[in-house]
């Protein structure tokens, strides 16, 4: 596919209504193919609000990073820079706790571009990337897998009574200095 001009940088707290936006959008397309069911709104509403991006966006240790045609939102990485262990696998490291690009954009470089720049964030704090993904999410596995990131075990997400099967994927960096 086309590559699509856009800039990247740093999210602010003035981001947070966008990036609920977009959030509840990707979630939406992702999760609910076979239509709208109460849990999938809720944990919409809940987990994807203006207030929690709002209180994500302000956290010490978390870094949101957008990217922008003109000043549309079309994709946002989060990551954790803390260290944290990976739920299965011998992983430590920083965290993409999301990847979400638009769905009309997806496949034009928006989120080899975010995953890329969330890498060199991560490297000044960790010597590895980790992140889960929906184990039916096979082009996000795909891409992930493409981009270098292995499968290091199976883990689930649960939420309002539904479970949901993850995979859980890493990959080392090159470890860079602030």
């Amino acid at each position: 596919m086309n590559q699509l001009s856009f800039e990247l940088r740093a999210a602010t707290v003035e981001d947070a209504e966008t990036i609920a936006a977009l959030s509840v959008q990707v979630f939406l397309d992702t999760y609910a193919t076979e239509g709208v069911r109460p849990d999938l709104a809720q944990e919409a509403m809940s987990e994807y609000s203006v207030a929690a991006f709002t209180d994500r966006l302000r956290e010490p240790g978390r870094t949101f990073v957008v990217a922008e045609v003109g000043t549309g939102l079309i994709g946002f990485a989060e990551i954790q820079t803390l260290e944290a262990r990976a739920p299965v696998g011998d992983v430590s490291g920083a965290q993409l706790v999301r990847l979400y690009i638009q769905p009309a954009v997806q496949g034009h470089g928006v989120g080899r571009a975010l995953i890329q720049h969330a890498e060199t964030i991560a490297s000044t704090h960790s010597k590895a990337l980790w992140l889960t993904a929906w184990e039916k999410n096979d082009r996000a596995l795909a891409f992930y897998t493409h981009l270098g990131y292995a499968d290091v075990g199976a883990d689930t997400y649960t939420f309002r009574g539904h479970t949901y099967g993850t995979r859980v994927l890493a990959k080392t960096l090159l470890r860079s200095t602030p």
